[in-house]
């Protein structure tokens, strides 16, 4: 088969673009499959924005052409049709916009609860060729599925817990989340706060906080601040970590903090899932993460882990797991076995169903 894989952001390399990216590497290894370039990426290095991906993701696209396509702004809307019309598939990462696609079977990603708005003629003409939708999770197809009225389908992201294991433990707090300056959505801030009542408190003694996740060049003022609020603390802030660094990180700290949606109503602003959840479990961390978002599909209160509703619940949880050994290890063993759901091969049979027509 002749399969398409397209998503308007490979630049930022996110959740989204590993997602459609692990499509790409999976379904290369007994298809043709091209990856789209948009408009704005025809004059980008993309050799060198495909190491960083390497190197952030762990994926082998080796057999993947990543090829200029006539999609993106001010691209041709003829010429987009009669190239897209020669593919068998064409999977789209899409950030709320839709174009009219010709692939025999069109398949939209949604990576956050974006709501379609639109309603007029021509919006739902090119709707209509797409086949399906499929969500990152339950907390996103929920929130988005009535604006679209597509079939839609759940499959989690592909976590490479295989990868990750359990090291000799230390007094480690992780928590991986971008660096956005913009949005400050991963709420590093509050963690921070979180970390410097537990040291008042005296219930620290030896442990440290690290916050890891990826950065662009715009961000470095938001890292700074972070810096400046973190000093006098054993916070460790490393922006753009590559993966294998991640994996030992993982393997060597004992509990993950996420924010992601504390004080948030709109569901975009919330964790859509939790890749870095998963990942931390799968190392042997119990997630202490906030009860909102795709966090509830992942962690499971009391067994798994511990879901929070404010700042006094977070911190209660973590003194729990760090006077009480025998309840970080139960939980740990719990979590590692929680993480297999949400693998790598479990997300490519899921995708091989949809290529067999068995979705």
């Amino acid at each position: 088969m002749k399969i398409a894989v397209y998503s308007p952001y490979l630049d930022t390399i996110g959740g989204g673009e590993k997602y459609v990216l692990t499509i790409a590497e999976y379904l290369s290894e007994n298809h043709n499959v091209d990856f789209l370039l948009g408009t704005h990426l025809y004059n980008q290095n993309i050799d060198k924005l495909l190491q960083k991906t390497k190197d952030l993701h762990d994926l082998d696209l080796s057999k993947v052409n990543f090829i200029k396509a006539p999609i993106g702004a001010r691209s041709s809307f003829l010429e987009r049709l009669f190239f897209l019309q020669k593919y068998d598939f064409l999977f789209y990462l899409s950030d709320g916009s839709i174009f009219l696609s010709s692939a025999k079977n069109s398949i939209i990603h949604l990576q956050s609860p974006i709501i379609n708005k639109s309603n007029n003629p021509w919006e739902k003409i090119k709707l209509s060729s797409w086949k399906l939708i499929i969500y990152n999770s339950k907390f996103t197809k929920e929130e988005t599925k009535n604006s679209w009225k597509k079939p839609g389908l759940v499959i989690y992201p592909p976590v490479l817990v295989e990868e990750i294991k359990p090291l000799k433990k230390k007094k480690q707090i992780v928590s991986v989340g971008r660096f956005f300056g913009y949005l400050k959505d991963k709420k590093h801030s509050l963690l921070i706060d979180a970390f410097k009542k537990l040291v008042i408190g005296g219930n620290l003694s030896g442990w440290s906080l690290h916050l890891a996740g990826g950065a662009g060049e715009g961000d470095q003022a938001y890292i700074d601040q972070l810096r400046v609020q973190a000093k006098d603390l054993k916070v460790n802030l490393v922006p753009n970590m590559p993966f294998n660094q991640l994996k030992k990180l993982y393997g060597e700290s004992q509990i993950y903090w996420h924010a992601s949606g504390y004080g948030e109503k709109d569901p975009t602003k919330m964790e859509h899932f939790g890749i870095s959840t998963v990942e931390a479990m799968a190392g042997g961390c119990v997630p202490v993460v906030i009860n909102l978002g795709g966090q509830k599909e992942i962690v499971e209160n009391n067994k798994s882990g511990f879901l929070w509703n404010s700042v006094d619940e977070l911190i209660k949880y973590t003194i729990d797991l760090i006077e009480n050994e025998n309840l970080r290890k139960k939980l740990t063993i719990s979590a590692q076995d929680r993480s297999k759901i949400f693998s790598k091969e479990n997300f490519c049979k899921k995708i091989q169903e949809i290529i067999n027509g068995n979705s």
